[in-house]
């Protein structure tokens, strides 16, 4: 069998039916995406095929401490090696109500129609779903959720498989916080944003640098409906972050930033595919990447307008910075647009820190490593500043921060 469709161990998903049976046929008929795929081209899983992996089938014995600065008043949901602690169900705030997916469930079929049909890892975490979860909120929903993602078994690959739904106007915050040390860690999530609904979204990646990182995640938005999220991909050896969105109802607003930040040979991908269905919707990526000794990033981001999607707005905007001549940026914007009254624009940066700020600073008295650390922090302003909600920001802020605590003066341009 060719290395690109080498299967993991999945002997033990035998008598799947519905959605995961179908799922799992597909994902053998394709296996792993290889180098025709243009999707992929960045992004070589040659590492992860190589992988003995199996399944999780429980959680780790003890939750591993996280070490994040989350939310005082925050709800956890803990998954250990993609397993949920169904304990953290019983402290879900008024407004929310919870129930466990399985093979035949309305809500997996629904969630798995948000992701293309062929998509490779999204198919993959449906068969092998560690944990299916599905959230239905209603109201308003002012204490953040938080899902937190740990694990303790490099030989396992995690699927935890969540859907979300919110009402008509129904308002929420929502944070993923991933912190494992599994072989691979593959969430799917699946997101719809009700008419009128209003969801403040973020995710992080510090899984250990050991471990692969591949998520997919879709999302559809209503009517009138606002969705802000923000990423930041900071762990892993291999990591890519991947979303689908469609703005399925007029006056839709989605804002979609994140960052990517890379050391040592780590490979960080962001991908997206914003579909603008209907009119007068707006769409908003910042996508900031800094990259130091021998890491590579990759951003590929494609606005599609459908052709009676008149008035539509859509902005995309990618920029890396490069601390070491032997980091490497790669940037794919696309526009895909059959309407002929729309706003839209993209483009993609790369470039070094400038050094005339860094003699600047540097001549009034401050030492290089800070002067550095200012100007990366300048630089990731476009993009951590459109986090609006606080819980959020105070959350993620911290995370760029100790990245560049711990980047050292080596690969100064």
């Amino acid at each position: 069998m060719p290395a690109s469709t080498m299967q993991p161990n999945l002997d033990q998903l035998a008598g799947l039916t519905g959605v995961r049976a179908g799922a799992l046929l597909r994902w053998q008929a394709t296996g792993w995406p290889d180098r025709r795929a243009e999707q992929w081209r960045f992004t070589r899983l040659s590492r992860v095929e190589k992988m003995d992996l199996r399944p999780a089938e429980m959680a780790a014995k003890q939750p591993a401490a996280v070490a994040a600065s989350l939310p005082d008043n925050a709800v956890i949901l803990s998954f250990s090696n993609g397993v949920l602690d169904m304990a953290g169900l019983a402290a879900l705030p008024g407004g929310v109500t919870a129930s466990l997916l399985s093979d035949n469930d309305a809500a997996l079929a629904a969630l798995a129609e948000l992701v293309p049909a062929a998509h490779p890892i999204s198919n993959l975490s449906l068969a092998a779903m560690t944990t299916g979860l599905h959230l239905d909120i209603a109201g308003t929903v002012e204490v953040p959720i938080i899902l937190v993602f740990t694990g303790d078994d490099n030989g396992v690959s995690a699927h935890p498989v969540i859907s979300v739904r919110l009402a008509h106007g129904a308002s929420a915050v929502m944070a993923e916080w991933h912190q494992s040390s599994v072989g691979l860690s593959a969430p799917l999530m699946g997101i719809v944003v009700g008419d009128k609904g209003r969801l403040d979204y973020a995710k992080v990646q510090q899984e250990s640098s050991a471990s692969a990182h591949l998520a997919a995640t879709g999302l559809k938005l209503g009517e009138g409906s606002v969705f802000e999220g923000f990423q930041i991909s900071a762990g892993g050896q291999l990591a890519r972050l991947e979303t689908h969105i469609v703005l399925s109802g007029e006056n839709a607003d989605c804002t979609l930033s994140a960052i990517y930040l890379g050391r040592d040979k780590q490979h960080h991908d962001i991908t997206t595919n914003m579909n603008h269905a209907k009119g007068h919707c707006l769409s908003n990526q910042i996508i900031r990447g800094v990259l130091d000794d021998s890491a590579r990033g990759v951003f590929q981001g494609k606005v599609h307008v459908a052709p009676d999607a008149q008035k539509t707005d859509g902005q995309q905007m990618s920029r890396a910075l490069l601390l070491s001549r032997k980091a490497e940026a790669d940037a794919k914007p696309e526009l895909e647009i059959y309407a002929d009254d729309v706003l839209c624009a993209h483009g993609a940066t790369v470039g070094e820190l400038d050094d005339t700020q860094l003699f600047y600073l540097t001549s009034r008295g401050i030492d290089r490593k800070t002067a550095r650390s200012m100007l990366i922090t300048a630089f990731l302003d476009d993009a951590i500043d459109s986090i609006t909600h606080p819980a959020l920001a105070d959350m993620l802020r911290p995370v760029s921060t100790a990245w560049m605590n711990a980047t050292p003066n080596a690969g100064d341009l």
